[in-house]
Protein backbone atom coordinates (compact mmCIF):
# COMPACT_ATOMS: atom_id res chain seq x y z
CA UNK A 1 0.00 0.00 0.00
CA UNK A 2 1.72 3.59 -1.05
CA UNK A 3 1.11 6.66 0.89
CA UNK A 4 -1.02 7.48 -1.92
CA UNK A 5 -3.25 4.49 -1.22
CA UNK A 6 -3.65 5.86 2.64
CA UNK A 7 -4.09 9.23 1.46
CA UNK A 8 -7.04 8.70 -0.84
CA UNK A 9 -8.66 6.26 1.43
CA UNK A 10 -11.32 7.99 4.38
CA UNK A 11 -10.68 5.46 6.70
CA UNK A 12 -6.94 6.14 7.23
CA UNK A 13 -5.18 8.54 9.44
CA UNK A 14 -3.20 9.93 6.58
CA UNK A 15 -6.34 10.99 4.37
CA UNK A 16 -6.12 13.56 2.56
CA UNK A 17 -8.49 15.86 0.23
CA UNK A 18 -6.11 19.10 -0.32
CA UNK A 19 -2.42 19.34 -1.24
CA UNK A 20 0.04 21.80 0.66
CA UNK A 21 -0.30 24.34 -1.83
CA UNK A 22 -3.69 25.31 -0.12
CA UNK A 23 -3.10 25.58 2.93
CA UNK A 24 -1.30 29.23 2.28
CA UNK A 25 2.48 28.72 3.45
CA UNK A 26 4.71 31.19 2.00
CA UNK A 27 6.19 30.61 -1.25
CA UNK A 28 9.77 29.69 0.26
CA UNK A 29 8.11 26.87 3.10
CA UNK A 30 6.32 25.58 -0.08
CA UNK A 31 9.50 25.23 -1.54
CA UNK A 32 10.89 23.41 1.73
CA UNK A 33 7.97 20.76 1.81
CA UNK A 34 8.26 20.36 -2.06
CA UNK A 35 11.45 19.62 -1.80
CA UNK A 36 11.13 16.68 1.17
CA UNK A 37 8.60 15.32 -1.03
CA UNK A 38 5.43 16.02 0.42
CA UNK A 39 2.65 17.03 -1.94
CA UNK A 40 -0.62 16.26 0.29
CA UNK A 41 -1.03 17.10 3.89
CA UNK A 42 -1.98 13.84 5.96
CA UNK A 43 -5.41 14.12 8.00
CA UNK A 44 -3.73 15.73 11.20
CA UNK A 45 -1.61 18.60 8.75
CA UNK A 46 -4.57 19.38 6.74
CA UNK A 47 -6.96 20.11 10.05
CA UNK A 48 -4.49 21.62 12.22
CA UNK A 49 -2.65 24.22 10.13
CA UNK A 50 -5.20 25.94 8.74
CA UNK A 51 -6.35 26.37 12.55
CA UNK A 52 -2.77 26.87 13.90
CA UNK A 53 -1.74 29.46 11.04
CA UNK A 54 -5.31 31.51 12.16
CA UNK A 55 -4.87 35.55 12.89
CA UNK A 56 -5.43 36.15 16.01
CA UNK A 57 -3.59 32.71 17.42
CA UNK A 58 -5.34 30.38 18.90
CA UNK A 59 -4.01 27.42 21.33
CA UNK A 60 -4.13 23.99 19.83
CA UNK A 61 -4.50 20.57 21.58
CA UNK A 62 -3.95 17.98 18.55
CA UNK A 63 -4.07 14.06 19.46
CA UNK A 64 -2.86 11.76 16.21
CA UNK A 65 -1.05 8.70 16.33
CA UNK A 66 2.75 8.06 15.65
CA UNK A 67 4.21 8.25 11.77
CA UNK A 68 1.00 10.47 10.59
CA UNK A 69 2.81 13.81 10.31
CA UNK A 70 2.75 15.50 13.29
CA UNK A 71 6.21 16.91 13.48
CA UNK A 72 5.78 18.41 10.00
CA UNK A 73 2.35 20.38 11.11
CA UNK A 74 4.14 22.02 13.80
CA UNK A 75 7.41 22.88 12.17
CA UNK A 76 5.20 24.39 9.42
CA UNK A 77 3.45 26.33 12.15
CA UNK A 78 6.33 27.29 14.32
CA UNK A 79 8.33 28.64 10.43
CA UNK A 80 5.16 30.20 9.80
CA UNK A 81 5.20 32.59 12.84
CA UNK A 82 9.00 33.63 12.74
CA UNK A 83 9.61 37.08 11.19
CA UNK A 84 13.00 36.97 9.80
CA UNK A 85 13.60 40.70 9.93
CA UNK A 86 13.81 40.63 13.75
CA UNK A 87 16.83 39.35 15.45
CA UNK A 88 15.22 37.11 18.47
CA UNK A 89 13.93 34.10 19.77
CA UNK A 90 9.84 33.31 18.33
CA UNK A 91 9.20 30.13 18.81
CA UNK A 92 10.31 27.42 21.84
CA UNK A 93 9.70 23.32 21.25
CA UNK A 94 10.15 21.08 23.92
CA UNK A 95 10.62 17.38 23.66
CA UNK A 96 10.99 14.76 26.49
CA UNK A 97 14.40 13.59 25.20
CA UNK A 98 17.71 15.27 23.10
CA UNK A 99 17.03 12.15 20.68
CA UNK A 100 13.99 13.19 20.14
CA UNK A 101 14.84 17.28 20.01
CA UNK A 102 17.27 16.82 17.61
CA UNK A 103 14.48 14.85 15.32
CA UNK A 104 12.60 17.94 15.19
CA UNK A 105 15.22 19.94 14.36
CA UNK A 106 15.95 17.96 11.51
CA UNK A 107 13.04 18.64 10.41
CA UNK A 108 12.76 22.30 10.99
CA UNK A 109 16.18 22.86 9.46
CA UNK A 110 15.23 20.69 6.16
CA UNK A 111 11.50 22.57 5.97
CA UNK A 112 13.47 25.73 6.61
CA UNK A 113 15.97 24.94 4.20
CA UNK A 114 14.89 27.81 1.52
CA UNK A 115 14.13 30.65 4.60
CA UNK A 116 16.96 32.48 6.57
CA UNK A 117 15.35 31.98 9.90
CA UNK A 118 17.49 30.43 12.02
CA UNK A 119 17.54 27.84 14.66
CA UNK A 120 19.55 26.87 18.08
CA UNK A 121 19.34 23.72 20.37
CA UNK A 122 18.52 23.84 24.28
CA UNK A 123 20.47 20.30 25.40
CA UNK A 124 22.69 19.22 27.34
CA UNK A 125 26.34 19.64 26.09
CA UNK A 126 25.13 21.63 23.37
CA UNK A 127 26.39 25.07 22.92
CA UNK A 128 23.26 27.91 23.32
CA UNK A 129 21.98 30.21 20.33
CA UNK A 130 21.13 33.34 21.66
CA UNK A 131 18.71 34.85 19.68
CA UNK A 132 18.07 31.98 17.51
CA UNK A 133 14.29 32.38 15.81
CA UNK A 134 13.48 29.12 16.71
CA UNK A 135 14.96 27.19 19.84
CA UNK A 136 14.52 23.10 20.42
CA UNK A 137 15.54 21.34 23.16
CA UNK A 138 14.53 19.54 26.65
CA UNK A 139 12.94 21.50 29.67
CA UNK A 140 15.67 21.69 32.42
CA UNK A 141 18.06 23.07 29.82
CA UNK A 142 15.73 25.49 28.45
CA UNK A 143 14.97 26.50 31.89
CA UNK A 144 18.43 26.86 32.62
CA UNK A 145 18.85 28.92 29.65
CA UNK A 146 15.95 31.31 30.20
CA UNK A 147 17.58 31.48 34.19
CA UNK A 148 20.78 32.82 32.71
CA UNK A 149 18.75 35.35 30.57
CA UNK A 150 20.89 33.46 27.46
CA UNK A 151 17.29 33.43 25.89
CA UNK A 152 14.88 36.83 26.06
CA UNK A 153 11.19 34.75 26.59
CA UNK A 154 9.38 38.43 25.94
CA UNK A 155 9.26 38.23 22.26
CA UNK A 156 8.14 34.47 22.15
CA UNK A 157 4.99 33.80 19.63
CA UNK A 158 4.76 30.11 19.58
CA UNK A 159 5.54 27.61 22.45
CA UNK A 160 5.32 23.41 21.44
CA UNK A 161 5.36 20.40 23.14
CA UNK A 162 5.99 17.24 21.42
CA UNK A 163 4.84 14.31 23.33
CA UNK A 164 3.17 16.08 25.41
CA UNK A 165 0.96 13.49 27.52
CA UNK A 166 5.09 13.17 28.62
CA UNK A 167 5.86 16.50 29.14
CA UNK A 168 3.01 17.65 31.23
CA UNK A 169 2.83 14.33 33.49
CA UNK A 170 3.29 14.57 37.11
CA UNK A 171 6.84 14.68 38.16
CA UNK A 172 10.14 16.52 37.13
CA UNK A 173 9.68 16.83 33.77
CA UNK A 174 6.05 18.14 34.25
CA UNK A 175 7.23 20.63 36.88
CA UNK A 176 10.18 22.18 34.71
CA UNK A 177 7.51 22.20 31.84
CA UNK A 178 5.02 24.65 34.03
CA UNK A 179 7.81 26.42 35.23
CA UNK A 180 9.10 27.41 31.09
CA UNK A 181 5.38 28.06 30.39
CA UNK A 182 5.26 30.51 33.75
CA UNK A 183 8.89 32.32 31.98
CA UNK A 184 6.85 32.98 28.32
CA UNK A 185 4.39 35.60 27.96
CA UNK A 186 0.74 35.08 28.66
CA UNK A 187 -0.48 35.89 24.93
CA UNK A 188 2.24 32.91 23.67
CA UNK A 189 0.61 30.74 21.45
CA UNK A 190 0.61 27.14 23.04
CA UNK A 191 0.55 23.85 20.83
CA UNK A 192 0.27 20.42 22.34
CA UNK A 193 0.79 17.47 20.28
CA UNK A 194 0.73 13.92 21.46
CA UNK A 195 -0.37 10.23 20.36
CA UNK A 196 -1.95 10.05 23.44
CA UNK A 197 -3.51 11.84 26.28
CA UNK A 198 -4.74 10.03 29.06
CA UNK A 199 -7.63 11.75 30.68
CA UNK A 200 -5.67 13.14 34.02
CA UNK A 201 -3.03 14.67 31.59
CA UNK A 202 -6.25 16.00 29.14
CA UNK A 203 -6.99 18.04 32.34
CA UNK A 204 -3.70 19.36 32.62
CA UNK A 205 -3.87 20.51 28.84
CA UNK A 206 -6.92 22.39 28.82
CA UNK A 207 -5.39 24.78 31.61
CA UNK A 208 -1.85 24.76 30.05
CA UNK A 209 -3.28 25.45 26.34
CA UNK A 210 -6.78 27.55 27.86
CA UNK A 211 -9.52 28.04 25.29
CA UNK A 212 -7.27 25.67 22.54
CA UNK A 213 -8.87 24.32 19.49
Amino acid sequence: ITLADQQADPTSPLYSVKSFDDLGLTPELAKGVRAMGFVRPSKIQERALPLMLMDPPTNMIAQSQAGTGKTAAFTLAMLSRIDVSKNETQAICLAPTRELARQIMSVVVEMGKFTTVTTGYAIKETPPSPNAHIVIGTAGTLLDQLSKGVIDPRKLKVFVLDEADNMLEKGTLGDQTLRVKNRVPKTVQTLLFSATFPSHVRTFATKFAPRAN
